[in-house]
């Protein structure tokens, strides 16, 4: 059995949270819009709230509370309002459809919801039952409305933790995070309280997070980077969160130095972004000696970046069931430059090919993920049984993603298993030729996707970004030159920049969804 690294309710986030309110109540946990909250006015706001959804709104142990707003301090004050009930938090996505947020809703239960101005049309179009109108709590200016206010909501009620906080154990369900969906509906990832302070503790020591740390914030926070890596180590170390409404690439190391930021994450596009725009005086007059890097980027750029801008790109890799990260570089910056890391203590990882049966050094296959603590996966999927023994087999978490693991220990991604391309009855990394595509002058980005061929089940295709002359022949010629036969793709199309999510990540429905325009009828390459 796991061991369990946990007890009683003092490692129980909320209660973290309310003892640096209680030690050092003064201090800043978040700025926004322009305004400081303390520890101590977010905890006492808190207890008022869940005082209210108790009192008025006959919220319950186990009962989901959802929270579909923007970036605020409200936002937090809902949150830790519903974890001290014992209730579970929902966070939604503000880029869903009213369809999207239908199901999420309905799927969950929920029995209340917080929401501000901007989401409110979507929020009422959405709603799944009458009763949940009568529980909207609203974040806002907006007064015509009959939901209560969110000031309202405060209004004489106890700043004391309620009861019910003490009842709260590290076996019970915290909160549900809703991944994204592709072909099928979301999947409601179910964390323990447990899972959160893991989750805390295992970022606070391997991205060094300190008390004195000033976080700049900008990811959403319904969403596992923003909500979770952005906020629980903060928590647990008593750190302060910057919040900004959103990246701003041209203004990205002016913003370090006004807010006197310590630490800040960074994708593989915002990284990019930043580099392409010109250098400023405050490259190298910030405080930021560290970044939290999602994603890769190539040794250049890396380099590159690392050297603008005086700071150390720390790489992670993990995914929302294996509480986000579990394979973090070193701080040292021994780690090579595309390599996400190393496994961090207190997990396993095995690497295993299409029939369960583990793989040499250095070849790509499935991770397989395995916690030697009890509450270092996962709890499974809500109301998905069949589901959550497919993904969680004998306590160990398939993952869906292809990497390698090099002699060393270091952790190369490779792709998502349904990204995975069947070339002839082999399967191709998109990773691996991507790799040796960046390596081509002038070549700035590449993604590589399948489409239907009608001999060899997929044809690959490479997508390219390029800032100088380069012909599809080209790109050809250099798979050719360092790729196995059938890894080598069949069509180069150049884009003037690739699609990307919100998180920066490449769209890889669209451009399958581009590559479609490919009658393929396979012949070979020669």
């Amino acid at each position: 059995m796991a061991f369990d690294y946990l007890s009683g309710t003092e490692s129980i986030l909320q209660n973290v949270f309310a003892r640096h309110a209680q030690s050092d109540g003064a201090k800043t946990w978040c700025v926004s819009e322009g305004k400081d909250y303390s520890y101590a006015e977010i905890d006492q706001d808190a207890n008022r709230v869940a005082d209210g959804l108790k009192n008025e709104f006959g919220i319950l142990k186990g009962d989901a509370v959802a929270v579909c707003m923007h970036n605020r301090a409200q936002f937090f004050i809902a949150m830790f309002a519903i974890l001290r009930l014992g209730a579970v938090y929902v966070p939604c996505s503000t880029l869903y459809s009213a369809d999207e947020l239908r199901y999420q809703l309905d799927h969950a239960d929920v029995k209340a919801l917080f929401t501000d101005d901007a989401m409110l049309p979507l929020v009422l179009e959405s709603l799944p039952s009458e009763e949940l109108r009568r529980h909207i709590v609203l974040c806002g200016t907006d007064t015509s409305h009959e939901h209560v206010g969110f000031e309202t909501f405060l209004d004489g009620r106890s700043t004391e933790m309620p009861i019910e906080s003490q009842l709260v154990t590290a076996d019970d369900l915290a909160m549900i995070m809703y991944t994204s969906g592709t072909t099928a509906r979301p999947k409601g990832v179910m964390y323990s309280h447990g899972n959160m302070t893991t989750l805390a503790q295992t970022q606070a020591q391997y991205l060094g997070w300190t008390s004195e740390d000033r976080y700049l914030h900008y990811f959403p926070l319904y969403h596992g980077n923003g909500g979770l890596m952005g906020v629980v180590p903060a928590i647990w170390r008593g750190a302060t969160l910057v919040m900004i409404p959103k990246f701003s690439a041209s203004n990205f190391s002016r913003q370090l130095v006004e807010n006197d930021v310590t630490f800040v994450p960074v994708n593989a596009t915002n990284a990019k972004m930043i580099l392409n725009n010109p250098e400023t005086e405050f490259d190298s007059t910030h405080r930021v000696r560290r970044m939290m890097l999602g994603l890769t980027l190539t040794t250049d750029e890396l380099q590159a970046f690392e050297a603008r801008f005086n700071t150390r790109l720390i790489s992670t890799y993990g995914l929302t069931e294996s509480l986000t990260a579990m394979v973090i570089s070193e701080l040292s910056g021994l780690n090579p430059a595309g390599s996400a890391g190393r496994v961090v203590r207190g997990y396993s990882v095995k690497v295993v090919g299409d029939e369960g049966e583990s793989v040499a050094p250095g070849e790509v296959g499935e991770a397989v993920i395995f916690s030697h603590q009890r509450h270092g996966l996962a709890m499974g999927y809500f109301k998905d049984a069949p589901k959550t023994e497919e993904v969680f087999v004998d306590g160990w978490l398939y993952s869906g993603d292809f990497i390698r693991i090099d002699e060393d220990g270091y952790v190369w991604y490779a792709g998502r298993k349904k990204d995975m391309i069947k070339r002839s009855g082999f399967n191709v990394a998109p990773a691996e030729i991507e790799r040796v595509i960046r390596e081509i002058p002038g070549v700035t980005d590449v993604a590589v996707v399948g489409c239907p061929d009608a001999v060899r089940e997929e044809a690959i295709v490479a997508f390219v970004v390029t800032n100088a002359p380069l012909s599809s022949d080209e790109v050809i010629a250099a798979c050719v030159k360092d790729l196995a036969h059938y890894k080598v793709p069949q069509f180069a199309e150049f884009l003037s920049e690739l699609p990307c999510n919100f998180l920066g990540k490449v769209d890889r429905i669209e451009l399958r969804r581009l590559a479609m325009k490919f009658e393929v009828i396979s012949t070979e390459r020669s």
